[in-house]
């Protein structure tokens, strides 16, 4: 499988350090000073992630897609009438604090992340439904075509789940190996909260977001790879793509000196087997993306990636044998926050907890 989404038993918050003692405070000024010189570098740079600091990191998630799913049955005589079609479009907000977390070795890097605001849309058809899941400010609400089915604010004493339980609590474990590559990802929380949570594509897009660095020095123009999946249902098929990433220069992102990344992806091929243990009989993808490196922090300051996928199968082990085609297309985008400044829409431009009839 594409991760293993298992239970970390081990983990456990990484206690804050005390202050840097003069001399220390003194030399890291002088290595910062350094660094501002030497801007942008002039010879290879050995990239390495780290985890955030004891106070942690704000990072927004943005990932949509939208896309279909056709089914027909793969026998003589199959009449075309009998193709079953679902198309379905998905966007998802995440606010959450990325807080260190202690590891068993030093050649991993573990996080937990901390809930500030999340906003799911989707909708299917058939049947056609709008599914909506807002949690933020304080509230929790649930609707289904724009008939709120549940809307509870504060504590809410009397319920099993409240906005309280959820917001400003970990909502994930993730544990990346040393090169920022995720080896495990886990959705927690308390049994309400998290038979919501593991019903939102939270895995896979944190997943597909986390940014691979290189296992040795580079220079502008030198590559490396990562494997990544796809945060859409083509990517729960266990279709596992080869992501080329290639330093390009470096920029300031705001003040945050960076190293540039570009990555890129193609593949036009038949007989590709998934990791779920199955082959497609075609796969055709195009993947493009920009990703910014904090050289100071060695945290992700930004990233985004668009995809469009389109692959086919066929299912045998069903009562009757079918052939699947799938076309799918995303966008992800994460973004390191200074602060979660209020406001009054979703980064989608829809109202946040907007009046429903």
């Amino acid at each position: 499988m594409k991760l293993r989404w298992a239970a970390l038993g081990w983990v456990a918050l990484a206690c804050a350090s005390g202050a840097p003692a003069p001399e220390h405070a003194s030399n890291a000024a002088k290595a910062a000073e350094s660094a501002e010189i030497a801007f942008p570098p002039t010879g290879p740079v050995d990239l390495r992630p780290a985890g955030s600091p004891h106070e942690g990191t704000l990072y927004q998630l943005l990932m949509s897609y939208e896309g279909r799913t056709e089914v027909s049955e793969d026998r003589p005589g199959a009449s075309e009438d009998r193709t079953r079609m679902v198309d379905e479009k998905v966007s998802l907000q995440i606010d959450y604090r990325e807080m260190p977390v202690a590891t068993p070795t030093s050649a991993e890097i573990a996080s937990s992340l901390v809930l500030e605001a999340l906003n799911r849309r989707m909708r299917m058809s058939p049947p056609g439904e709008e599914h909506v899941i807002e949690i933020g400010d304080d509230r929790l609400r649930v609707q289904v075509n724009n008939k709120v089915e549940t809307d509870l604010r504060g504590a809410q004493p009397k319920q099993d789940l409240t906005p309280r339980t959820v917001l400003g609590k970990s909502f994930a474990l993730v544990l990346d190996d040393a090169l920022g590559n995720p080896k495990v990802i886990t959705i927690r929380g308390i049994p309400p909260a998290k038979k919501m949570l593991v019903t939102l594509p939270l895995r896979e897009s944190l997943g597909y977001l986390q940014i691979g660095y290189p296992d040795h020095p580079v220079s502008p123009g030198d590559t490396w790879h990562a494997k990544r999946f796809f945060p859409n249902p083509i990517g729960k098929l266990g279709l596992a793509v080869d992501v080329e990433l290639r330093l390009v220069g470096f920029e300031r992102l705001g003040e945050a000196p960076c190293a540039r990344v570009v990555l890129r992806s193609f593949v036009d091929a038949k007989d590709v087997n998934s990791e779920v243990g199955f082959a497609f009989d075609e796969v055709r993808l195009q993947l493009t993306g920009d990703a910014w490196l904090d050289l100071e922090t060695g945290q992700v300051a930004a990233a985004r990636i668009e995809d469009v996928a389109a692959v086919s199968y066929h299912k045998t082990a069903a009562a009757i044998p079918a052939r699947v085609r799938m076309r799918y297309e995303s966008r992800s985008a994460l973004q390191r926050l200074d602060s979660l400044a209020a406001s009054a829409t979703w980064a989608d431009g829809t109202k946040r907890f907007s009046a429903v009839k």
